[in-house]
């Protein structure tokens, strides 16, 4: 039986990269590294990561792409790629999560929300052959995340990215986070950040 490839995207701004310039403010695509752990083994995972190489089309059976707002229209033209050789688009991230009507149009598949509580749902109906058009994960009071696959991200990235703490309480006009993580602060355990700092090189 043929291994099924999952390949991951990150899309850049083609028009503006703005601070992506600078090679020191880059950060790693921490969401497609822990939707590659919540994955089944029996998978191959790749990330093509725009922020170090040009897309370059690699063939796959299913496709992810995470995007914020200034990165959807390229997520959308990427998507359009594999939608033309009828292989599966998922894209999921903050512009999806708070306008989905609109993604719709442009992938297969939407995910709104937080990757841990929905993608194996997408994993599992995507082997059924019974993929839903729109998946919505529930904010749970503790973050239960894995290990993200940091064998996955280019070498080039400066810094590990961690993460604590998802919400906040401040509900600022100009910011997505508590539309998007929820209006209070939400942790995870002490235990497991302390096991994924002392795995970061």
């Amino acid at each position: 039986m043929k291994q099924k490839t999952l390949l991951l995207i990150n899309p850049v701004n083609q028009l503006r990269p703005g601070f992506l310039i600078n090679t020191q403010t880059r950060n790693q695509p921490l969401s497609l590294g822990i939707i590659a752990a919540l994955t089944p083994s029996d998978w191959k995972i790749k990330i093509i990561d725009e922020n170090f190489r040009e897309f370059r089309y690699y063939e796959a059976d299913l496709v992810g792409l995470t995007a914020f707002t200034s990165a959807a229209p390229r997520a959308y033209e990427i998507a359009r790629l594999y939608r033309d050789k009828g292989i599966p688009t998922v894209l999921g991230g903050i512009h999806a999560s708070m306008v989905p009507e609109e993604a719709g149009r442009f992938v297969d598949v939407v995910v709104q929300g937080e990757a841990e509580g929905i993608w194996p749902q997408v994993i599992r109906d995507f082997e059924a052959g019974t993929l839903k058009k729109y998946y919505k994960a529930p904010l749970e009071p503790l973050i239960h995340q894995p290990l993200p696959r940091r064998d996955l991200f280019h070498p080039g990235y400066v810094a590990a990215v961690i993460q604590t703490t998802r919400g906040c309480p401040m509900n600022c006009s100009f910011c997505s986070v508590s539309a998007f993580n929820g209006r209070h602060y939400r942790f995870r355990p002490i235990d497991d950040v302390l096991e994924e700092y002392a795995s970061v090189p």
